[in-house]
């Protein structure tokens, strides 16, 4: 099964498809992650988040991996 990497998670279209996509493919698949914004409980407790920034390409391969 591959793996989804959400970036936005925290605002509101990113939150709504992360949980769709968390229901639909597993919550252990899709990768919530945001910038400053602290994530819903609803988000947090529903699979993986982590906090990045997508300007610097060394967190995106840390999360990646």
């Amino acid at each position: 099964m591959r793996r989804i990497l959400v970036t936005g998670a925290c605002g509101q279209i990113g939150s709504e498809l992360t949980l769709f996509l968390r229901e639909r493919y597993g919550n252990e698949n899709v990768i919530a992650t945001g910038h400053k914004t602290k994530p819903s409980e609803n988000l947090l407790n529903s699979g993986p988040f982590q906090f990045i920034d997508c300007t610097d390409i060394n967190t995106i391969k840390e999360v990646v991996k």
